[in-house]
């Protein structure tokens, strides 16, 4: 049953089904307002729009679940399907797609009079400064595209090299591109999107080779510009030279004539090992671990982009350093070289922990087929792997978007790289119905409502469907956690419109002044658990074993005696650098090599972090799964809660309509609701208000899977205790109708008892306010017998046999009956 939102402090409302009232107090524009005329999109305005409203998004400009326009011949990909894969049309109906929040573009640049970017929510960034390193761009068997130390850049988008923007134009479209009803159109067409330039097509290196100065200067500017969401899908790694015929010191030994000791790992799913050839290894963590060390080398003293004022940070600690204080996340793909791991971009929180939780790796997944009919995991693409824990799966296969080649021209683009946008599309308009939330609590809501089933309930690749190595590529973990493969599966914008599905840490959520909001979603703490146990394990290994833990070294890493392995291979674009030349004496195929003790250090800088970190996560109970509700603001839970942290209400009020798990502490504001509560409620501040009245079950409805009603008692399971500084406030109806609380351990009362009566009571009528096991001492000046003059009526207070009753006496001449 879905009903709706009541209007708050007079505002009209715009959305329903899900969309708080306080997000229509924050925006004064739904999704129409982002529109072409005559779209036939629109909000839905009561329960039997809901379904037409969904629809009325579902243009072929939309796009269709395999991304074939039925109404052309043929099974081609010719529409978007990446609106249909994470449900966006349900945000719409809503009136949620990206309004009052901006985002940011790190990619190539775009091209401006592109039909699909004629809007003013589109703009570049604006920033600027000089190089403090030199180097090459490109790294290829011959480097170029050089920046030299001192010269002048500019990082807006709008200043991209024709010759370059190609990409970035293409993942502009897949964010932003304008719903005009022609093509396609971005996920978070409503959102403000600010765009700065990489300086460089897709196939600048996306390795250890860039200015720091500059990287930190566009991500700054896009901070700077407000974005919440920085998308960053650019780029492509640098390559090795063929690993089975060229050695570890670049001497070439004929075809096939290293293939005996090359380090000839495959991809997960490759069928033939040489495939991998010229790829840089990311199949275990040693390979993760050499590109870290070998950004480590790049940027040290003695490095190519060695900066005295940042010495030891690299362009990825660059981007950490400008987003890391405003809590903006960083959305990256993982990459397309079918490794059962992210590279070390996507990957660095691996190295960097506290980057975490403004960290999203993308992997990718390809449209259903008339053959095989479900979403697939990409098995082309590198996956979830060590990343796991921050990693989604979004669709990389044929994304309709926009191209470069003409200012009415689309086209499908393949990879990791179109998958991110979405990611970050998604999270923008997440934003827009939670405008109450940072960007980092975004994060872990997309995350948790990710989708690892069909709509019909079916877990993805039910028939069983494999690799080219016959492994199956099935979701294997179970309900609520990551996936090797998949990470947390797609994002699934119908779910994320109902609140969070996990904690995944403790959650602090502050309502403004007016605002409501309401989560339906059930709510557990099963990937936190799992988390804690994997953390502990890990710290445990490393203060038993030491950096041994890690398991051995990369073959580029020399071994202990100075020699180098016979598995040693040489990062093509090195070679030809006349600058490593130059600082290695001639002999560029050594520039690549980690010394023994260079990575027994570096090895263990890393791991020291991920320890501190884990030891900080227990010291400061960061393994938690709790709520703390603070701010003016209303927020009603419906949903089966099953984290067991504890919440707490400091300010607004919170009310309990389904059941939860935890204890509830109340230090100011209100506790209301007619759920159930499993542990117990201490209420030493603000008030306790038992019931949920007809007006706020509306409001839970609107977004509840199951019908809300009214209800006037708050079961709980444990204890309650009203003491000095708070208060239980109960509403009287009439003799039979009336809140109360009623508890399955003790009550402990010395706190004050508010009553609020609004119609006339029948002398002798006896109220049960509150039940327990036993009572422990009385409300603040209501001894036994005590009589209570309330709004003109006379109760007598009682405490006997485990309840609290009041009995009516009588009313006084011109008694009040309350009411609103």
């Amino acid at each position: 049953m879905a009903l709706f939102l009541a209007p708050v402090l007079g505002l009209p409302l715009l959305a329903v089904a899900g969309s708080p009232a306080h997000a229509q107090s924050d925006f004064a524009d739904d999704c129409t307002q982002f529109s072409h005329p005559g779209d036939t999109g629109f909000v839905a305005t009561g329960p039997t729009d809901v379904d037409a409203a969904r629809a009325s998004w579902e243009t072929p400009e939309y796009g269709f679940y395999t991304g074939h326009n039925p109404s052309t011949p043929g099974t081609a990909v010719n529409a978007p399907w990446q609106l249909v894969a994470v449900n966006a049309s349900t945000a719409y109906a809503l009136g949620y797609c990206g309004q009052d929040v901006t985002l940011g573009m790190m990619d190539s640049g775009y091209r401006t009079t592109h039909e699909g970017f004629q809007t003013a929510l589109i703009e570049p960034v604006a920033g600027e400064g000089v190089y403090g390193t030199s180097g090459f761009g490109y790294r290829g068997a011959t480097p170029s595209n050089p920046f030299t130390a001192g010269e002048w850049f500019t990082v807006a988008g709008d200043q991209a090299r024709t010759s370059d923007y190609s990409h970035g134009t293409g993942m502009l479209g897949v964010t932003s591109g304008i719903r005009d009803g022609i093509e396609q159109h971005g996920i978070a067409f409503g959102s403000r999107m600010e765009v700065a330039k990489t300086g460089g097509s897709d196939s600048q290196s996306h390795g250890p080779f860039h200015d720091y100065v500059y990287w930190s200067t566009a991500n700054k500017a896009l901070v700077d510009s407000g974005a919440e969401v920085i998308n960053s899908s650019w780029g492509s790694f640098v390559q090795t030279i063929d690993r089975t015929r060229y050695d570890g010191l670049g001497n070439d030994l004929g075809v096939g004539g290293n293939l005996a000791n090359a380090y000839q790992v495959a991809g997960k799913d490759s069928a033939n090992a040489t495939a991998m050839r010229t790829t840089i290894p990311n199949e275990e963590m040693k390979d993760l671990e050499y590109q870290y060390f070998l950004f480590k080398r790049s940027y040290s003293e003695g490095g190519i982009q060695y900066n005295p004022s940042y010495p030891g940070l690299s362009f990825m600690d660059a981007i950490w350093d400008a987003i890391k204080d405003s809590g903006t996340v960083n959305v990256r793909s993982a990459g397309n070289n079918d490794w059962s791991n992210p590279y070390y971009r996507p990957a660095y929180p691996l190295f960097n922990p506290m980057a975490e939780k403004q960290w999203v790796s993308v992997g990718g997944v390809q449209p259903p087929t008339d053959a095989n009919p479900e979403y697939t995991k990409q098995f082309g693409y590198n996956e979830a792997g060590l990343a796991k824990w921050w990693s989604v799966s979004t669709p990389s296969n044929s994304v309709r978007t926009t191209s470069s080649g003409g200012d009415a021209v689309y086209s499908n683009s393949s990879g990791t790289s179109p998958a991110t946008p979405v990611a970050t599309a998604v999270m923008g308009v997440l934003l827009s119905r939670y405008p109450n939330m940072d960007a980092k609590q975004v994060r872990d809501l997309m995350l948790t409502t990710a989708n690892n089933k069909m709509s019909d309930g079916v877990r993805f690749l039910g028939a069983g469907q494999t690799s080219p190595t016959g492994e199956s590529i099935a979701w294997t973990a179970p309900d609520g956690l990551p996936d090797e493969r998949w990470g947390w599966g797609i994002p699934d914008l119908a779910k994320g419109m109902y609140g969070p599905a996990q904690f995944l840490n403790p959650m602090t959520y502050d309502l403004d002044e007016g605002s409501l909001d309401v989560w339906s979603n059930d709510i557990s703490q099963d990937a936190l658990e799992q988390r804690e146990l994997e953390d502990l394990a890990w710290l445990a290994g490393y203060q038993e074993q030491g950096t041994a833990y890690a398991g051995e070294f990369s073959p580029n890493v020399l071994n202990s005696d100075g020699t180098l392995d016979e598995q040693a291979f040489v990062v093509q674009g090195i070679l030809n650098d006349p600058q490593i030349q130059a600082i290695t004496d001639g002999h560029p195929e050594l520039y690549d090599k980690i010394t023994y003790e260079e990575a027994v250090s570096w090895r263990k800088e890393w791991m020291d972090e991920r320890a501190a970190y884990i030891q900080n996560n227990i010291d400061n109970d960061l393994y938690t799964a709790s709520l703390t509700k603070q701010g003016p603001g209303s927020l009603i839970m419906t949903g089966d809660d099953t984290y067991e942290g504890g919440t707490t209400v400091e300010g607004g009020k919170l009310s309990i309509a389904g059941s939860h798990a935890s204890s509830i502490h109340v230090s100011g504001g209100t506790l209301g609701g007619s759920g159930f509560v499993a542990g117990s409620i201490d209420v030493d501040g603000g008030v306790l208000q038992p019931g949920l009245s007809s007006g706020e079950a509306v409001d839970a409805a609107s977004i509840s899977d199951a019908e809300v009603v009214p209800g006037n008692v708050l079961d709980v399971g444990g204890d309650v205790s009203v003491s000095g500084g708070g208060g239980l406030a109960i509403t009287i109806s009439g003799g039979d109708d009336y809140t109360s609380v009623r508890a399955a351990g003790d009550l402990v009362l010395s706190g004050e008892l508010d009553l609020d009566v609004r119609a006339p009571l029948a002398p002798g009528t006896v109220l049960t306010i509150a039940s327990g096991d036993s009572i422990q001492g009385n409300f603040h000046s209501l001894p036994e017998r005590r009589v209570l003059n309330e709004d003109g009526h006379l109760f007598r207070v009682s405490y006997q046999d485990g309840d609290v009753t009041l009995t009516v006496m009588r009313a006084l001449p011109g008694a009040e009956t309350g009411g609103d």
